[in-house]
């Protein structure tokens, strides 16, 4: 009885486990990478990112998303700002 409760424990925290990466995979991560666009919009027309901190989080934000030409093209262009200002990434 105890290895039959074990064992349906387990699959509930697996399943549990599988919801919470299927959540991030299909609403957070998204939602992340239309803000880092925004941001980056902000941060190349004025030429300056509020912080460095900033920067780097919208930067790796841009660069690790999935097949969104709009973000490739903005991480290019920060890439393009982050030589020129020297800003360490």
């Amino acid at each position: 009885m105890f290895l039959l409760n074990s064992l349906l424990f387990c699959i509930l925290l697996m399943l549990a486990v599988g919801a919470v990466i299927a959540f991030n995979q299909f609403f957070i991560r998204p939602f992340q990478t239309r803000w880092a666009i925004g941001t980056a919009r902000k941060i190349i027309d004025s030429g300056q990112a509020a912080s460095e901190t900033q920067f780097r989080h919208v930067y790796r934000l841009l660069a690790t998303a999935r097949n969104d030409l709009e973000a490739t093209k903005l991480w290019k262009q920060l890439d393009q700002l982050k030589d020129l200002a020297g800003i360490p990434v």
